[in-house]
C-alpha cells in the first residue's frame, strides 16, 4: 500500500474508532463489589500479587493506567476491569533537550528482537517500539535527515523528534506482553490493553500456550504485533481488536469461538499482507467459530483461515472495506461460510485473476458457502471464487480447490467490475473434470447483462455462456442498477 494512503487510513481510522469506543465497557458482569476479590491499583507490581494468590483467585482493577505490567495468571484466576482501566505497555519519555534543531531524549532500552516481512515502502514495519505523542502514533523513520513533525527516529539509545514535546505526553512502547502463560480457564474482562511492543505473530494478550480462557469486553489497540493471539478453547466475547500493528486477532488450536467483536484498522505498521497482516489470521484450528462480528478497514484480508484449518464456521459477520479478500479460507479443509454480509473488499485494487474476492476458497476442499449477501464495488474486487494451485498438502490431505459448494447467495455487481467462479494455474489435467466445485441457486444482481461476471475453465463467460455449459442450472440473473449498500457495524 502506498505510504501516504496507509497513513491516511490510520489517521481516519483513529478518529472513527475513538468515537466508536466512547461507550466501551458498559455492563461488566464482574465489576460489582466483590469482598472476596483482591483489589489491584495503579503503581503496584501486579505479577507479584497474582503469583502470591491461589488458583481461582479473583482480582478487580481500580480505574487508572497500569504501565509496563505483564501478568502470568494461575489456573481459573479472574481479572475484572471497569471503565477507565488501561494496561499500557509504554514508558513515558519526560526529559528532552534541543540538539541541532531536533529534540532528543536518551537512556532508552535496547531494541527488542523483531521479524516479519514489510510492504516495500515500510521498511521499518517490524521494529516493535512505537512512539506516541498525546496518544497519536508517530511514524518511525530510518534516518534523522529530513525528519518532519509527526515522525521520530531511534539510534543508540536516543530518540529524536522534529516537533517540540514540551508539555506533551510522549510514550514509547517497550513491554512485549500484557497477559501470557500456560494457565487454564482464566477470565479477563472489561479492560483496555494498549501500546504493547508485541512481536509479529504474537499478541499483547498471548494465549498460544494457554487453554480455555474467556476474553470478554476487552479492547486491544495500538499494540505493535497482534492484539490477541488465542489458544485452544478460547472464547472471545465482545470488545474491539483494532488499530494494531499487524493483526487484530490471530490464533491456533481447537474449539475457539469469537463472537460479537469489532476488528478494524489493523496493520498500521505496514506488514506485507501476503505474508501475514490485516484483520485476522488463523492457523491449524479445529472447529473455529467466528460469529456476529464486524471486520472492516483492515490493511489486508478481513477474516483469514490459512494452513490446515478444519471445521471452521463463519456466520453472521459483516466484512467490508478491507484492502484484500473479505473472507478467505486458504490451504485448509471443511468449512461453512453462511449468513454473512461481505462487501467492497479488495480496496487495494489488486483484483487480477480472482484475487480481491469478497469470499475466496483458495486451495481448500469441502467448503459450503451459502445465504451470504455479497456486493462488489464498481471500482475493484471480485465476488465468490475458488482458486486451485499446486500448494502441496497438509495434515488432512492435499490442498486442492475441490468439492466446494456455493449456493443460495445473493451477489450484487454495482458496475461491470468483478467475477465469480473457478480458476487454476497448474497443469493438473484432471482438475476441470473431477474438481466437483458447484455454483447453483445463486442470485446475481448486475448492472450490465453483457459483462462477463463469471469465469470457468479459466475463461470469462457471460450469463448465456455460463448456462450453456450447464453451470448455475437454477441460478437467477436480475438486471438492476443498485446504489451501494450502507456499510457500518450497526
Amino acid at each position: 500500500m502506498a505510504e501516504a494512503a496507509f497513513w491516511g487510513l490510520v489517521t481516519a481510522g483513529s478518529l472513527w474508532l475513538g468515537a466508536a469506543l466512547a461507550g466501551v465497557g458498559a455492563g461488566c458482569v464482574s465489576c460489582a463489589r466483590d469482598d472476596a476479590a483482591t483489589v489491584l491499583r495503579p503503581g503496584q507490581d501486579l505479577q507479584s500479587i497474582v503469583a502470591s494468590a491461589p488458583e481461582g483467585a479473583r482480582f478487580v482493577f481500580e480505574p487508572g493506567i497500569y504501565r509496563q505490567q505483564t501478568i502470568y495468571p494461575k489456573d481459573r484466576q479472574q481479572f475484572a476491569g471497569q471503565d477507565g482501566v488501561v494496561l499500557n505497555g509504554a514508558m513515558e519519555l519526560t526529559t528532552w533537550t534541543q540538539v541541532s534543531g531536533f529534540w532528543q531524549t536518551d537512556g532508552l532500552p535496547e531494541p527488542l528482537d523483531f521479524h516479519g516481512d514489510c510492504e516495500d515502502d515500510r521498511e521499518l514495519c517490524n521494529r516493535r517500539e512505537d512512539l506516541f505523542v498525546n496518544g497519536r502514533l508517530y511514524e518511525r523513520r530510518p534516518s534523522l535527515q529530513g525528519l518532519r513533525p509527526g515522525q521520530w527516529y531511534y539510534e543508540n539509545g536516543l530518540a529524536y523528534l522534529a516537533d517540540d514535546p514540551t508539555g506533551q505526553v510522549v510514550e514509547l512502547s517497550v513491554t512485549p506482553v500484557a497477559f501470557a502463560g500456560d494457565a487454564r480457564d482464566v477470565v479477563i474482562e472489561h479492560l483496555v490493553v494498549e501500546k504493547y511492543a508485541s512481536d509479529a505473530q504474537q499478541g499483547a494478550i498471548n494465549l498460544d500456550r494457554a487453554r480455555g480462557w474467556l476474553v470478554s469486553d476487552v479492547t486491544a489497540r495500538w499494540n505493535h504485533g497482534i492484539g490477541l493471539f488465542f489458544g485452544p478453547e478460547t472464547r472471545v466475547s465482545g470488545g474491539s481488536f483494532s488499530h494494531n500493528g499487524q493483526l487484530g486477532i490471530g490464533g491456533t488450536g481447537e474449539g475457539a469461538t469469537i463472537e460479537g467483536v469489532e476488528i478494524a484498522y489493523n496493520n498500521y505498521a505496514g506488514y506485507n499482507s501476503g505474508w501475514e497482516a490485516g484483520g485476522t489470521k488463523f492457523a491449524r484450528t479445529k472447529d473455529l467459530v467466528v460469529r456476529n462480528s464486524c471486520v472492516h478497514h483492515n490493511a489486508g484480508p478481513g477474516l483469514w483461515t490459512d494452513i490446515d484449518n478444519i471445521g471452521a464456521l463463519y456466520e453472521g459477520n459483516k466484512v467490508f472495506l478491507n484492502t484484500d479478500d473479505g473472507i478467505k479460507h486458504e490451504i485448509s479443509y471443511d468449512a461453512i461460510i453462511r449468513d454473512n454480509i461481505v462487501a467492497h473488499n479488495g480496496t487495494s485494487g489488486f483484483d487480477v485473476w480472482l484475487w480481491g474476492s469478497q469470499i475466496l476458497i483458495q486451495n481448500s476442499a469441502n467448503v459450503e458457502v451459502y445465504d451470504n449477501l455479497v456486493e462488489v464495488s464498481d471500482r475493484f474486487g471480485n465476488g465468490i471464487s475458488v482458486i486451485h494451485q499446486d500448494r502441496g498438502g497438509g495434515d488432512h490431505g492435499p490442498w486442492h480447490g475441490v468439492n466446494n459448494s456455493i449456493h443460495d447467495n445473493t451477489i450484487i455487481h454495482l458496475g461491470s467490475r468483478g467475477q465469480n467462479g473457478v480458476v487454476m494455474d497448474t497443469d493438473d489435467a484432471w482438475y476441470w473434470n473431477e474438481a466437483n466445485n458447484s455454483f447453483d441457486r445463486n442470485r446475481y444482481i448486475v448492472a450490465d447483462p453483457a459483462s462477463a461476471y463469471w469465469t470457468s475453465n479459466n475463461h470469462s463467460d457471460s450469463w448465456a455462456n455460463l448456462k450453456s455449459l450447464g453451470l448455475e442450472p437454477n441460478g437467477e440473473l436480475v438486471v438492476e442498477q443498485r446504489a451501494p449498500m450502507e456499510l457500518s457495524c450497526g
